[in-house]
């Protein structure tokens, strides 16, 4: 039987987010900049990629 993955434990790309945002990447990696955003997170730490948390993107959303 598959698990079923847990959404707050999913990771968003920027593309994912800004589209959620209906903004662009540039908006978004200011506001990153400014701490006007959540933090991206490196879900691996030898790795360039860089992955926004599902559930940090909601709490942020749901104080707008």
């Amino acid at each position: 039987m598959k698990k079923q993955p847990n959404t707050t434990e999913r990771l968003l790309t920027y593309e994912e987010v800004c589209t959620v945002l209906k903004t662009s990447q540039a908006t978004l990696r200011r506001y990153v900049k400014q701490g006007r955003f959540p933090a991206p997170v490196k879900p691996n730490p030898n790795g360039r990629a860089v992955r926004f948390r599902y559930q940090d993107v909601k709490a942020w959303l749901d104080k707008l």
